[in-house]
């Protein structure tokens, strides 16, 4: 966001552009990918209809209703001889197919679709070759796995820090509306491009902080620490009521070590809430006889009338793994996931939104609202045109950076002698260092290598 243009500088400006100059140059490609990929993930449920559209949307059929979940699982299992069911995704609407995710038996997992009205399979997918889950691993990993998490992580996390130091870059020293809050675009040249880079980045800095924030509980590193700061403060806690979970007989539990051996961590599913991926969940009393119809019975417990669809059931994992109904539809304070004991039936855990702790409501708000479910279509089409913009913005700042840098050099930031960081932005990027541990340790090799560049 600096203007090259400005002939009278603030002390400690080129001081800040260079921590700027620095941090977009690495982070604004990597955050385009992150940005791009973010807004087609808005629309993934739509995407996905669409995709599958030959064997997901159903012909109408007024009056005819869905056959028992036992019977859906039955006409799977016939089509599918030795395969495993692992979860079911109820429909959204009325014209959609139950979609039913299987492990065959040589171990790879398949989508089937079936037309729970009729009675009939419509199709099968492969879930790994969706589009909006290859888009989630471009988003979440960069197809890096671990490694690749970590990075956008470090992305995510530089992206406040280039807010920042950007804020600070713009903050004007004489108010106007021309070259402050509107680009001069008849200006040409680098003025205009400057414009065109920090005055929509100004209007966005709120949302796009808001985007990074809500999106950090689901990081690789951040999201489990602050998730595992639950352990010793309460208000922090996913989920508190999970502090004392009942026994498989249904007596609490009598000590702390008695509670432990009975959890286990949830189902490696990326559609559970934060709030549940990070609270343990009761153990079954061993794989027993009781099957779907009983958790379908459960059913009318979740809130569909008021909060809408968004079921999906998770199959008991394990010897001791649990039946794990899970309630996630668009808005945050309709979530609700219950465990079901395979082997008697009893229902072991039942949580809701009120059982959540101030930070998990918080969290599971901001995921919603980050994923453009919490309000509707307008949710979804706010969130597009910040990427969008956010996108034209940054690449505005790579086009600024491209003209004005030397033919051949990279055409950093000089510092000259008694250009020193405000003390202001220094606080401030030590809070950044501190709340956000990568941020600290990608801060030392940079702060290292630009005292080498001098």
């Amino acid at each position: 966001m600096a203007n090259a243009d400005e002939p009278v500088r603030p002390h400690g400006y080129r001081a800040v552009w260079r921590w700027h100059f620095y941090a977009a140059l690495w982070t604004a490609p990597l955050l385009i990918v992150l940005t791009l990929s973010g807004a087609i993930y808005l629309f993934d449920r739509e995407i996905d209809a669409w995709w599958n559209r030959s064997v997901q949307t159903l012909a109408p059929a007024p009056g005819l209703a869905a056959l028992p979940l036992e019977r859906q699982e039955a006409i799977v299992k016939a089509a599918h001889p030795g395969a495993t069911v692992l979860r079911v995704r109820l429909p959204f609407t009325a014209d959609e197919a139950t979609i039913w995710t299987v492990r065959q038996a040589e171990g790879s997992a398949q989508d089937v679709f079936l037309d729970a009205g009729r009675g009939r399979i419509t199709g099968t997918a492969d879930p790994a070759l969706q589009p909006t889950n290859l888009v989630r691993k471009v988003h979440g990993t960069f197809f890096a796995g671990e490694i690749g998490s970590h990075v956008v992580e470090i992305v995510a996390c530089w992206t406040l820090v280039m807010m920042a130091t950007g804020v600070w870059l713009w903050w004007p020293r004489k108010w106007k509306v021309r070259g402050v809050f509107v680009p001069r675009l008849s200006a040409g040249g680098r003025r205009r491009w400057r414009d065109l880079h920090a005055i929509p980045s100004i209007f966005l800095a709120g949302f796009v902080i808001l985007l990074v924030l809500t999106g950090l509980p689901w990081s690789a590193f951040w999201g489990a620490q602050f998730a595992k700061l639950g352990e010793v403060v309460p208000f922090i806690a996913p989920s508190p009521n999970f502090h004392a979970p009942p026994e498989a007989d249904g007596r609490p539990a009598a000590d702390p070590h008695a509670m432990h051996k009975m959890m286990a961590m949830p189902p490696a599913d990326p559609k559970l809430p934060w709030t549940i991926r990070h609270s343990a969940m009761p153990q079954g009393s061993g794989s027993g006889p009781i099957g779907i119809a009983r958790v379908e019975a459960l059913l009318p417990l979740l809130d569909r009338a008021h909060f809408g669809e968004g079921v999906r059931i998770i199959y008991p994992q394990g010897p001791k793994g649990v039946f794990t109904v899970s309630y996630v539809p668009d808005k945050a304070e309709g979530q609700r996931t219950l465990y079901m004991d395979p082997g008697t039936g009893r229902v072991l855990g039942n949580v809701a939104w009120a059982d959540y702790s101030p930070v998990a409501k918080a969290v599971e708000w901001g995921v919603m609202t980050h994923m453009g479910r919490q309000y509707g279509l307008a949710n979804q089409l706010a969130n597009l045109a910040v990427c969008l913009m956010l996108v034209g913005s940054v690449s505005a700042g790579l086009v600024l950076w491209w003209r004005r840098r030397p033919q051949g050099e990279l055409g950093a930031p000089t510092l000259q002698p008694g250009d020193r960081m405000p003390v202001g932005v220094k606080v401030l990027l030590a809070v950044l260092a501190v709340l956000f541990p990568l941020v600290g340790a990608t801060m030392l090799p940079a702060l290292a290598w630009g005292r080498l560049r001098r």
